[in-house]
């Protein structure tokens, strides 16, 4: 005799949807909450690996490409020293941020990077376009020289060698005359595509580029071309070793990462990245000296990868933003602000924006140390946790 046992039907309540409670379904809770949540490491480890990093690239590639038509000749040069500098942060940001080498070193490289654009086309009467990969190969052989010291020292005292690099290239800079110039300094030919000068501007067929448009966009295809390389090679073996490098080296040694060769590899790569970014801003500036490449250059930079995000490289392109444009809103603003003084011994712009700088850097180490994006974190999990978050 068989027996079947019946349950009641139990019909679930419906979620409250009005106000205060969100609506459980709807174009943006899912993809939020679901953000950080992966089936598989193919999933994982994708370039952009969430809908909401698809959706902001988009939108960000988008206002990026707008910004031509919209922004006058000043902003776009704001923007365009933005990215060059970008690239150095994100350069800086793989060798201090995921392979824990701290440096205060960067702005060797970047000059490096720059003079070697200056003797390409000036002394070997060779196109721009060419110092491009010059730059990297001058500026990667540095780090590859460099890389050794690393092995021996870490931490603090890596930064103090490497600060000393910045007063031997620039000791190098001045009285090296026959490659650089020296006091003097030393030009680098106008860029050019197609016979267009890419900073005065030109017409190419019914389209007439205005000051720095030209350059503006070859800028922003390299700053997305290295991005992409370089997130790359975090995503991969390369950037799992540097990782366990930068938690601790010894570890990594036993597990059987190969430390010397990953922090070599970090040196390098940064170098190389760096030696670009000088090269761009050289062909935008057209005129380099040998002070300009000082340990304040190099502070900027650690500057951006800290407001940015340490290890995380793509904001250090936010961080580059933020740093290059204080200082041109300041003299902007000069004018409408009393105690802020355009010349003169005074608070000057630049004075202000080193104490904001100086402030915010303090503010973000002791309060957020992701910088920007632990602000983007904390605004997505309150979004995806709400009403229920703390």
């Amino acid at each position: 005799m068989s027996t079947t046992s019946t349950r009641p039907t139990v019909t679930p309540r419906p979620a409250p949807t009005g106000f205060p409670f969100p609506p459980r379904q709807g174009w943006w809770r899912p993809r939020l909450a679901h953000a950080d949540f992966h089936t598989s490491w193919r999933s994982e480890l994708r370039l952009w690996n969430s809908s909401v990093k698809r959706y902001a690239m988009l939108v960000a590639t988008l206002v990026l490409l707008a910004a031509p038509v919209v922004l006058d000749r000043v902003w776009l040069r704001v923007l365009v020293l933005s990215l060059i500098a970008g690239i150095a942060a994100m350069s800086l940001n793989l060798l201090t941020g995921v392979a824990g080498q701290l440096s205060l070193g960067h702005a060797a490289f970047v000059g490096m990077g720059a003079y070697t654009a200056a003797f390409v086309t000036g002394n070997l009467e060779v196109s721009f376009w060419w110092s491009l990969p010059a730059a990297m190969l001058v500026a990667g052989a540095a780090g590859l020289a460099l890389s050794p010291v690393a092995l021996r020292v870490r931490g603090l005292y890596l930064a103090v060698v490497t600060l000393g690099l910045v007063f031997l290239a620039q000791h190098l800079f001045r009285n090296w005359e026959t490659v650089t110039g020296g006091v003097g300094g030393a030009r680098i030919a106008t860029p050019t595509l197609f016979g267009i000068d890419l900073i005065r501007g030109g017409e190419v067929g019914p389209i007439t580029l205005t000051q720095n448009q030209g350059y503006y966009l070859v800028v922003l295809v390299v700053t997305g071309v290295s991005y992409v390389l370089l997130r790359n090679v975090v995503r991969g073996r390369t950037g799992r070793d540097f990782a366990a490098v930068r938690d601790n080296d010894l570890a990594a040694g036993v597990v059987g990462v190969n430390v010397f060769g990953a922090k070599v590899r970090a040196f390098v790569l940064s170098s190389a990245f760096a030696g670009l970014s000088g090269a761009l801003l050289g062909g935008f500036l057209r005129f380099i000296n040998y002070d300009q490449w000082n340990l304040l250059l190099s502070v900027e930079f650690l500057v951006m990868v800290a407001l940015g995000g340490t290890g995380i490289l793509g904001a250090a392109l936010f961080g580059a933003l933020f740093v290059t444009a204080v200082p041109e809103v300041l003299d902007h603003l000069a004018p409408r602000i009393p105690w802020l003084t355009e010349a003169g011994a005074g608070l000057t712009p630049p004075r202000a924006s080193a104490i904001l700088f100086g402030l915010l850097l303090a503010v973000v180490i002791v309060a957020e140390p992701l910088g920007l994006y632990g602000l983007w974190l904390r605004v997505r999990r309150y979004l995806t946790t709400w009403p229920f978050t703390r």
